[in-house]
């Protein structure tokens, strides 16, 4: 974790702990300077950023203010100053002007960070979660199933034939498409649940503290309305579902990613076929999943259509 995202995950009394300590210490050293002829005074750029990011722009505005003030005062108490004390007012009005340019470009570069942030983890066409937010949310469930000996499920959902698709009624449907599975994914899901789309046609579902029978039943729910809402809006297109229940922590986001993706490959592979009733049930399989604890993960491959085993 970085500097600025473990500052940006402490609470406001902590920051302003952290902003007010260097807004002392950097005017006692100007202080100590200006006795000596030495400029210090740029350095109240570092709390007024301080501010002005981690806290709000009025913060910002505040702490310039502050900074100005603390310069007016050790200017006039300086033996440079004692002759015409109009220059101190002067430098303090000058940095006073700098402090406040500062705070309003350090707004608008945090709400440039900000929109860049969000344009790399909301996926443009279809508005979920990019690969770069699956693996950041992926890491922190890991983390805390790991503190708290929680399960965690996690689904790879392929669209089958969405090639052809495209091909053959072209990209604008096939962006409906994927517009329909991902709001229809979205929608059947926990707050507490993230549905991804990683890449192409691959969308991953990832639920926290879900077994193996309460997510085999999400699952199933969710490949009977996406099922449904292609027959009705987009043809016959099907889904391919490898899902891994790991009962303990996996050791990596990339472990989750693979086992998963190797059941859904898997179900790619056995094909689809009517089922003998007619329905969506899916093509299903548990089988354990490697563990490298006691425990034992599970697996569930899915299709829709399919036949259930």
């Amino acid at each position: 974790m970085n500097l600025i995202a473990f500052l940006g995950n402490q609470r406001k009394p902590v920051l302003i702990t952290f902003g007010l300590l260097a807004l002392v210490l950097i005017g006692v050293g100007d202080y100590f300077a200006s006795g000596n002829l030495l400029e210090f005074s740029v350095f109240f750029v570092l709390p007024i950023a301080f501010f002005a990011w981690f806290l709000s722009r009025k913060a910002g505005l505040l702490t310039s203010f502050l900074s100005a003030a603390i310069i007016m005062g050790v200017n006039l108490n300086s033996p440079v100053h004692e002759i015409n004390h109009r220059v101190a007012y002067w430098n303090a009005l000058v940095w006073l002007t700098f402090f406040l340019l500062a705070t309003f470009v350090i707004e608008h570069l945090k709400a440039l960070h900000a929109r860049e942030r969000e344009l790399a983890r909301v996926d443009d066409l279809t508005k979920v979660a990019t690969r770069v937010a699956f693996y950041e949310f992926a890491i922190a469930e890991i983390n805390r199933a790991r503190r708290f000996n929680l399960t965690t499920t996690l689904a790879y959902v392929d669209l089958d034939s969405f090639k052809e698709v495209n091909d053959r009624r072209g990209h604008a449907t096939g962006d409906k498409v994927l517009i329909t599975v991902a709001r229809s994914m979205q929608k059947s899901i926990r707050h507490t649940d993230m549905v991804a789309r990683m890449g192409g046609d691959e969308f991953a579902l990832i639920l926290p503290n879900m077994g193996k029978d309460a997510a085999q039943k999400v699952l199933e729910k969710l490949l009977n309305v996406l099922t449904r809402s292609m027959r009705h809006n987009h043809g016959p297109i099907t889904f391919s579902v490898g899902a891994v229940t790991f009962l303990a922590a996996p050791k990596s986001v990339h472990q989750m990613i693979q086992r998963a993706d190797e059941i859904m490959y898997s179900v790619k592979a056995i094909g689809k076929e009517p089922s003998s009733a007619g329905g969506t049930g899916g093509l299903m399989q548990f089988e354990p999943a490697p563990s490298t604890v006691a425990k034992r993960n599970f697996a569930v491959g899915m299709g829709s259509p399919g036949k259930a085993y």
